[in-house]
C-alpha cells in the first residue's frame, strides 16, 4: 500500500472518529452533572469537537476543543422560587410530586433556552454529528435539540432510574410487579395494595406523558425551535442509545434492550490529599469520625429549626467527632466536637481512616462513593429516589434509615452508635464493595465506548427493539385480548345455544307422549 492509500485511510477513519459533538445537561444539580463531566472531558481528549449547555461547567483550559455554555444564571432564576424540598417531600403524594417536577422543569428549560449564548448557537448555522441530552424527569423539550441540528445521532443520559416514558422510547420491559417505578418507593416484596398502585400508576402515568405532558413539550419545542420540525413524540423515539447510571448493588436485576446500557462509577475519582486543616482534623480522632452531608440539593442549612435541634442535640452526645457539611458560615448551638465546612471533597474525605459512619439524604451518586470507599451510613431521605434508596441500604445491612420528620435526638444517636460499632454493617459494604467495583472496565470508558461505536455505526438501529415501534395496544396485544374474547365469548353462546336447542329437542316429544 502506497504511503497515499495509508494517508486516505487515516483521513476516514479521522473523520469518523472525531466527531461534532452537542452536549445538553440543563438540570443544576452538581450530584447529576459531576456524572456527565468526566463524560464530555474525555469526548472532547479524545480529539472530539464538544460543546455543552451545562449550569456547571469545568473550564479547564486545558481542553481546547470544548465549548462550554454555561447557562447557571438561568438555572438560579428558576430554581430560587421552586421551594424544591417542600414541593418534592417524600410527604407528598406521588401526583403532586411529579406535577410540580414537570412545570419545574418546564421552567427551567425555557430560561435556559430564552439565554443569549443558548439562543445563538439555536438560530446559527452550526451542525452536529451527534447530541447527547440529559433524560430527565417528564420534559422532554431538549429533544428539539435533535431536530434542530441536521437530525444528527441522539444518546439520552440519565444519573438515575429513568421513567416509564423513558423505557417506551427504546421497547424496555416496564412490569409493574417486576420493576415498579422508582416514585412508588417500593422496594422487595409487594403486597397486593402495592401490587394494584404499581399497575394504576403504570396506566395513569402513560396516560399523563403522552395526552398531556408530550404535547404541551411540543408546542413549546416549536416555539423555539421552529414550526417545522416533527413532532416531538418521534424525535424522542429515535434516540439511539440510552446510558443509564445504575449498579448492580442499588438496583437489582431488570432486563433490558440491547441500547439500553448500564453505567456506574463514572464520578469516582483518584483520591487528592484533603485540605490541611481537614486532614488534621481526621487524623486526631483515632476514636472514629461521623461525616454528615445532605448533599447539595437538600443543604443542611435549610433544614427547619425543629429537625436541625434534633441533629445538633444527637451529635453532642457522640463519642465520635463531626465532621458536618454545613452551608452558612454559622451553626447555632454548634457542640465542640462538630466542625463545620461549607464545602468538602466527599470522596476524599470518605476515604480517610477514621470515617467510620456517612449521615447522607440517599442520593445515588453519595451512596456510591461510600461503598466505593467502605463507608457503612444513616440514610435520612427527603426526596426523589432517596426514600428508595435507603430502603435498599436497610435491606442489604449496609447502614440504618431514619425519617427526619418523626426522629429523635436519641433514635439519631442511637442509629449512629449502632452503625459504627456493630461490625455486620462494615463488614456487608465491603461485600458490597466488591461486587461494585469488579466490572470489565471504569464507567467512563464504557461509556464513551458505546458513545463511539454508536459514531462509528451511524446510529445503532441494529440494537432496537421491535416492541420500540409499537403502539402501545400492540404492545399488550390488547387487539388480540380483545379478539380472543370475542372468539371465546361466541364460543359460550354457541355452545349455550346448541345445548338449548339439544334439551329443547329431546323435551319436546317426550311432552307430546305424555299427553297422549
Amino acid at each position: 500500500m502506497t504511503r497515499n492509500h495509508y494517508l486516505c485511510v487515516f483521513l476516514y477513519v479521522y473523520s469518523i472518529e472525531c466527531a461534532k459533538i452537542l452536549g445538553v445537561f440543563p438540570v443544576p444539580s452538581i450530584s447529576h452533572q459531576i456524572v456527565f463531566q468526566p463524560i464530555w472531558k474525555e469526548l472532547s481528549l479524545r480529539g472530539h469537537e464538544v460543546t455543552v449547555i451545562t449550569p456547571n461547567p469545568l473550564r479547564d483550559a486545558l481542553l481546547s476543543n470544548l465549548t462550554e455554555i454555561d447557562v447557571s444564571s438561568s438555572a438560579k432564576r428558576a430554581m430560587d422560587n421552586s421551594n424544591i424540598m417542600k414541593n418534592l417531600d417524600i410527604t407528598k403524594s406521588v401526583f403532586s410530586r411529579i406535577m410540580f417536577g414537570n412545570h419545574l422543569l418546564d421552567a427551567l428549560v425555557k430560561e435556559e433556552l430564552e439565554q443569549e449564548e443558548v439562543s445563538e448557537l439555536i438560530k446559527s448555522d452550526e451542525t452536529f454529528d451527534l447530541i447527547i441530552l440529559q433524560v430527565f424527569a417528564m420534559q422532554p423539550v431538549v429533544y428539539g435539540f435533535g431536530a434542530r441540528f441536521g437530525s444528527p445521532i441522539i444518546i439520552g443520559i440519565s444519573t438515575l432510574e429513568v421513567f416509564l416514558h423513558t423505557h417506551d422510547t427504546f421497547g424496555n420491559p416496564t412490569h409493574a410487579l417486576v420493576t415498579p417505578d422508582m416514585m412508588l418507593g417500593f422496594k422487595g416484596d409487594l403486597t397486593f395494595a402495592n401490587k394494584v398502585e404499581s399497575l394504576l400508576f403504570n396506566i395513569w402515568y402513560r396516560m399523563l406523558y403522552y395526552w398531556y405532558a408530550l404535547p404541551n413539550a411540543d408546542k413549546v419545542a416549536r416555539k423555539y425551535f421552529g414550526e417545522d420540525i416533527p413532532y416531538l413524540g418521534d424525535i424522542e423515539r429515535n434516540t439511539s442509545l440510552l446510558l443509564v447510571n445504575l449498579n448492580p448493588i442499588m438496583h437489582g436485576v431488570r432486563p433490558n434492550v440491547p441500547n439500553v446500557i448500564e453505567i456506574n462509577q463514572i464520578h469516582i475519582k483518584k483520591k487528592k490529599p484533603l485540605p490541611g486543616d481537614i486532614q488534621k482534623y481526621l487524623d486526631s480522632s483515632p476514636q472514629g469520625i461521623v461525616y454528615f452531608s445532605l448533599g447539595s440539593n437538600v443543604k443542611s442549612a435549610n433544614l427547619t429549626e425543629s429537625t436541625r435541634d434534633v441533629i445538633i442535640r444527637a451529635m453532642a452526645e457522640l463519642p465520635y467527632k463531626v465532621l458536618w457539611k454545613w452551608e452558612n458560615d454559622y451553626l447555632p448551638g454548634k457542640p465542640d466536637n462538630v466542625m463545620i465546612r461549607k464545602w468538602l471533597p466527599q470522596q476524599d474525605v470518605l476515604g480517610h481512616p477514621h470515617i467510620k459512619v456517612f449521615v447522607t439524604q440517599g442520593g445515588l451518586q453519595s451512596i456510591e462513593e461510600s461503598i466505593t470507599n467502605g463507608v457503612p451510613m444513616i440514610g435520612l431521605p427527603f426526596m426523589s429516589d432517596q426514600p428508595t434508596n435507603v430502603k435498599r441500604i436497610t435491606e442489604l445491612g449496609m447502614g440504618l434509615g431514619l425519617d427526619y420528620r418523626t426522629m429523635n435526638k436519641e433514635q439519631l444517636r442511637d442509629a449512629i452508635i449502632e452503625v459504627a460499632e456493630n461490625k455486620k454493617y462494615k463488614d456487608q459494604v465491603n461485600n458490597s464493595r466488591m461486587i461494585l467495583v469488579d466490572q470489565p472496565m471504569k464507567g467512563v470508558e464504557k461509556a464513551v465506548w458505546w458513545i463511539e461505536y454508536v459514531l462509528r455505526h451511524k446510529g445503532a438501529k441494529h440494537l432496537r427493539s421491535a416492541a420500540a415501534d409499537m403502539s402501545f395496544y400492540e404492545y399488550f396485544m390488547i387487539d388480540v385480548i380483545c379478539f380472543l374474547l370475542v372468539c371465546v365469548s361466541f364460543s359460550i353462546y354457541a355452545t349455550i345455544r346448541v345445548y338449548c336447542l339439544v334439551v329443547w329437542s329431546v323435551r319436546k316429544p317426550r311432552s307430546k307422549v305424555k299427553s297422549n
